[in-house]
């Protein structure tokens, strides 16, 4: 994979190896996509979470982590000619730090190091805690809310793992980006493991909650 990947930047953070749609609004992003459909070959570009910004005129400048995800665009539902807004279909595919952005043309390109997924020290026990404490906040979520959360059939493999919890969780930027930067698998299972524990405190705290359905992405793995 290219070492340079024009960016997108997303109001959420992509992880590897789950889709996700991606409306995309602004001048530049509608730019990456309409040069990567004009060069033709496989739709991939890097896509890094916002920190802060602000629009002025067909500009936008924005604040922006400096880990992302390299994605794959599977589906553009509008051309990216027409005036309205784009919808994209992104597939997660490796993480990166930025190491050098050129901001000279239309749109942000980045440098990028590749990050590898190390397994830590002990992925499999760290998974199979995570995977009792997510099926334990699923049932919490689905008992307060409509139409809930509900899971099948969870990977084997404890970094696929650890990413399909992440991105289903309903969780802040912050604690996402965190979650992505982690430094390795056994790690990031153990912070999921501390959200989730964070999360079923707070439900158990608010027993007459009413019924409202949680805002989550509909994502699936690759």
């Amino acid at each position: 994979m290219d070492s340079r990947l024009p960016l997108l930047t997303v109001e959420t953070v992509i992880f590897p190896g789950l889709v996700l749609p991606i409306p995309v609004t602004d001048v530049q992003g509608r730019a990456v996509i309409r040069d990567l459909v004009e060069n033709g070959g496989e739709l991939v570009c890097g896509a890094v979470a916002v920190r802060d910004g602000y629009e002025l005129g067909d500009r936008v400048f924005r604040s922006l982590y400096g880990t992302g995800c390299a994605a794959t665009i599977s589906e553009i539902s509008l051309d990216a000619d027409d005036d309205g807004p784009v919808e994209i279909t992104l597939t997660g595919n490796r993480r990166f730090k930025v190491a050098e952005l050129d901001s000279g043309g239309d749109y942000l390109v980045a440098d990028v190091e590749w990050l590898d997924e190390e397994p830590g020290d002990d992925p499999l026990g760290a998974a199979t805690v995570a995977v009792q404490r997510f099926r334990k906040y699923a049932a919490a979520v689905t008992e307060i809310s409509q139409p809930g959360l509900r899971i099948g059939s969870l990977p084997d493999d404890p970094g696929t793992l650890s990413y399909l919890i992440s991105a289903a969780m309903t969780l802040l930027t912050p604690d996402r980006q965190k979650l992505l930067e982690a430094i390795d698998t056994t790690t990031r299972l153990a912070q999921l493991v501390g959200l989730l524990d964070n999360e079923l405190s707070a439900i158990s705290a608010l027993p007459s909650l009413p019924a409202t359905d949680l805002a989550w992405a509909d994502m699936s793995p690759n």
